[in-house]
């Protein structure tokens, strides 16, 4: 199916029109660059996104050489915003950010959040917040999940279009760009100029779906009968 060119995205977005606004989209205007100001933006916003204890357990790995790209292709299943986007952007996950725990939390000493005592207290709580693998892990999927989002937020308020994928060989991206075993692959995005079809948003699953009170299946109503009885 041929690709319609959608208007252009209006820059400057408040947030709400922001959330709103932003789309997964999936063809992109070959040939399309972004600017190294736009991505010194991007990731600068991007930076602010919250973390655990400030670890900030992100990375990421941009690929806007051509060549490359062509190269990521077979390793993303052929999915052609691979090579049609102006770049593909890796969010790598760390698993061990607690290595800059002393350097995070002198920080949060020198800012006036914790005292000297407070401090060496955090020093030893690092290791029985993230105990094992699994909590590693965890922590590091869900932080540059975090970054992720804010990422395709910014991207689109500056403009940018934005594609979240998770269909790709983790092994053979990770060999492509020599990305340490300590990090995580958590998704790439592709980023760029949209080409997109100006089609609705798909439907999402409404509010008294998605939001439980107090338990998991509790209603507001529920919630009021039982504190009532």
């Amino acid at each position: 199916m041929e690709a319609v060119q959608r208007k252009p995205v209006q820059v400057d977005l408040s947030l709400e029109d922001a959330i709103r606004g932003r789309r997964s989209v999936h063809y992109f205007a070959p040939g399309a660059r972004v600017r190294d100001d736009q991505w010194a933006k991007l990731f600068e916003l991007t930076a602010l996104s919250p973390s655990s204890f400030n670890f900030q357990p992100w990375d990421f790995v941009v690929v806007d050489d051509q060549a490359r790209k062509e190269q990521l292709l077979p390793l993303c299943w052929g999915q052609k915003q691979v090579v049609d986007s102006a770049a593909v952007v890796a969010v790598l996950g760390d698993k061990n950010p607690h290595r800059r725990d002393a350097q995070v939390l002198q920080q949060f000493q020198d800012n006036g959040y914790i005292d000297e005592q407070t401090r060496n207290a955090y020093m030893g709580a690092v290791d029985v917040v993230y105990p094992d693998e699994a909590r590693k892990i965890e922590h590091a999927v869900g932080g540059a999940s975090l970054a992720a989002m804010t990422f395709m937020l910014a991207a689109h308020g500056m403009g940018l279009a934005t594609l979240p994928m998770i269909g790709f060989d983790p092994v053979g991206v990770r060999a492509l760009l020599k990305v340490p075993d300590e990090y995580l692959i958590t998704m790439l995005i592709a980023v760029g100029e949209s080409a997109d079809r100006d089609l609705p948003r798909q439907q999402r699953r409404p509010y008294d779906d998605i939001v439980h009170w107090e338990v998991f299946g509790g209603s507001r109503k529920t919630v009021y009968l039982e504190s009532a009885s």
